[in-house]
Order: structure tokens, then sequence, then C-alpha cells
């Protein structure tokens, strides 16, 4: 799918986003999709009617509500009905992007040549070999997701990898494989929480970061508190993506954990597993489909079954309640209003916990954000400015 770039924009059709200066611009659907019509045939005339047949699949549509996409579409690029300096309107004819569109690289070429990453290894505290990645330039962000997936696949995946090439745009992204998954060694000593969190810190004294602001998603974020809390020296700030204070089997009133557990003995190693695609829309019923695939299919190649029952074994039973106070970085944390694996009043805990935290609530039931979901570009514009507004007096970080 190719890109389009224009001044310091680049609209993307295959992730639906439009990119100001390597910042994510939330724009609604509609607009999206008229600013592309127009762009995609920068120098074109494009009459009301086409418009009409192309944005509103030919509906009764009034001049008021065509007048107000073409606004908010010259919002969103800087523009405006006086300038008129990327949108142009024809009187009584239509519309016409008169700006210099440069048709940049698709999206899959791009990720042809960065199939091999440049894996990195170092030990951990107990001696076993660490797996890990750097990637970008900026400021460093350490970031971690949910146990047992691979840092190689990570970077191939279409869940993933946005994410991925949001941060790494302006930042020096630093990943690794969990111990018991993807590269890192797939013998476990230990695990849990605090096993993943000084994993962390060997890959950041490995790099030679000082400091580094964290990026933790869902069971990733109990290690990022913990790490926060006992290193507020080493840490500057964290985002919490669809974290939680206390594993399932530490809260009150919560059912079908060994449902889960069922799910991943029974269809961990059977490719196209009906169970794990359960599995998968317990986290993910909102979809699209094709995106929760693919995450179980990474988890199911990246890491053992008996590895991945012990991983969710550790989270659930784990609690950081009492390592709240102690932290001092600023903090947001995300959630989604009607995830039904880690409800929203376990965030509540989180932001009530933590003194300089805030939370952005999302209108969704998917556990985290999924690329193409309509609260993507929300939650990529709100976490990228949260984590750059707070990364000052950096240590340059040791990339070869």
């Amino acid at each position: 799918m190719q890109k389009y770039k224009f001044g310091s924009f680049v609209l993307d059709p295959e992730q639906h986003s439009l990119m100001h200066s390597g910042a994510p611009v939330s724009i609604e659907p509609k607009v999206f999709d008229l600013l592309l019509l127009l762009v995609k045939n920068a120098g074109e005339l494009i009459s009301r009617d086409t418009l009409i047949e192309r944005i509103w699949q030919g509906r009764i549509v009034s001049e008021s509500a065509i007048s107000a996409c073409v606004a908010a579409a010259r919002r969103a690029v800087g523009d405006d009905g006086q300038s008129q300096a990327v949108i142009r309107t024809v009187a009584r004819r239509g519309f016409l992007c008169c700006a210099e569109v440069e048709v940049v690289e698709t999206a899959d070429d791009a990720q042809s040549r960065e199939l091999s990453l440049r894996l990195q290894f170092t030990k951990n505290r107990e001696d076993k070999s660490l797996a890990y990645t750097v990637t970008g330039e900026g400021p460093p962000i350490i970031y971690t997701t949910f146990g047992g997936t691979s840092i190689e696949a990570d970077w191939n995946s279409p869940f993933f990898r946005p994410l991925l090439d949001a941060i790494r745009a302006n930042n020096t992204l630093v990943r690794f494989d969990e111990m018991g998954s993807g590269h890192s060694d797939l013998e476990m000593d230990s695990a849990g929480v605090e096993a993943v969190a000084y994993d962390l810190l060997s890959v950041a004294d490995a790099i030679g970061l000082d400091r580094f602001s964290l990026f933790s998603q869902s069971g990733s974020a109990l290690s990022a508190v913990f790490l926060a809390a006992h290193y507020p020296d080493r840490v500057q700030s964290m985002v919490l993506n669809g974290g939680y204070v206390e594993g399932r089997n530490v809260r009150q009133n919560t059912t079908g954990t060994p449902e889960m557990l069922g799910m991943i003995s029974e269809g961990w190693n059977k490719p196209d597993s009906s169970f794990l695609l359960a599995y998968s829309l317990l986290y993910f019923p909102e979809g699209p489909l094709d995106l929760a695939k693919d995450i179980v299919e990474i988890l199911q190649k990246s890491c053992p079954a008996e590895n991945m029952l012990r991983m969710r074994k550790s989270h659930s039973d784990a609690s950081v309640a009492d390592l709240l106070p102690m932290v001092q970085c600023p903090t947001l944390i995300v959630h989604a209003r009607n995830d039904s694996i880690h409800p929203l009043s376990q965030a509540r805990k989180l932001a009530a916990g933590i003194a300089s935290s805030e939370l952005l609530v999302l209108d969704s039931a998917n556990h985290v954000p999924m690329p193409k979901s309509p609260d993507w570009n929300a939650f990529l514009e709100a976490t990228l400015s949260f984590l750059n507004g707070n990364m000052d007096h950096f240590r340059k970080p040791n990339t070869q």
C-alpha cells in the first residue's frame, strides 16, 4: 500500500493514519477518506458528485455536511478556507489538492527490507541468554508487551508493527524477549514480575542506558511498576496500557481463569485451534479478527505451552498494590472502558495509587487498542505526546 507525503504530513491508507512530523493526527474516518481521495488525485478536480459517490456512497447529503467535512480535512493538515494551501475550492465545481504530493514506498516494501533485525544478546542475573533489539534514534523507550511473544515475529506483525514504527520514528526503541520465549533462553529458572523487571535492567545496562522511559502493555505493566518503584533514578516516565494492580487470582469475584488456562492447554500445540481463537476473542471481542488471530499465532510459535502457563500463573498470583506509592515518575495509564479481562477498576487503582499519573479511558472492549480500530489514532497521539513530553536530560544511548 502506498503512502502519500505532502509537506510535513504523511497519509497512510493501510494504517488509516495521518502523521505530522512523525506524530499522529486525530482524524475522523470520513474526513480521512475525503483527504485520501483528494491527495491520491492531487492536481485533479474532484467534483461534488464524485465526493458524494466515493465518500457517502451516493446517499443524499447536504451542502453543509460536505463543507464541514472539507473544513475538518483542512484543519487536520493545517490549512484553512482563506489560504487553501492544500485543499482548494473551485467555485460551483468541486475541490482539488493543490499541494505537491510525493508517493513514498509501500509499507510492504519497507517491511521486506527490514525483515531481518539485528538481534543482540546479553546475560541476565541468572546467566541466561536474553535477546534484544535497538532501532530508531532519539530518547530511549523500552517496550514490553504480552509475555511469550518474539521481538522478531512482532516486527513483522500487522498488530505490533504500526506501534513499533510510531515509537521509533522519534525515539530509540529497545525491545527484548522475555525469558522462556522468542530468541531468549527457553529454560526458565524463574518467572514473574521481579524476574522480568531485572531482565529489563540487564538489557538497559548492556546498551548503556542510565535513564529511560517505559511503554508496557497488559501483564508487563506489573514489572514496569516494580522497576519504577525500586529504581526511580532509572525510569523517567512510563505508559501502562491495559495494565492492572492485582492478578486475576488476587482479585475478588473473578471468574474464568481455569477456563482460560484450559484453552491454552488444549489448543496451544494445535494449528488453527478453535480454543485459542476463543481465547484471543476474550481479549479482543471487537477485532479486527485477522489481528486477533495474528497475536495468537505469534504466541503459539514464540513460547512453549508450559512456559506460557507458568507466565500466566505468575501474573495471576501477583499484586503491586504496595508498590504504587513508591512510583515517582510521570505515568500515563490507558485502559478500555469495557475491558472484561482486566476491568477499568484496575486502571483506576493504578491511577489512585501513583501520585504523578493520569488516566485515559478509551471507548472500547478490546484489552488494548488495535490498528484500524476507532480508538487507535487517539491512543497513539496521547501516548507519543506523553512520552516525548517527559524525556529531558537523557544520556545518548550506545547502539553499536
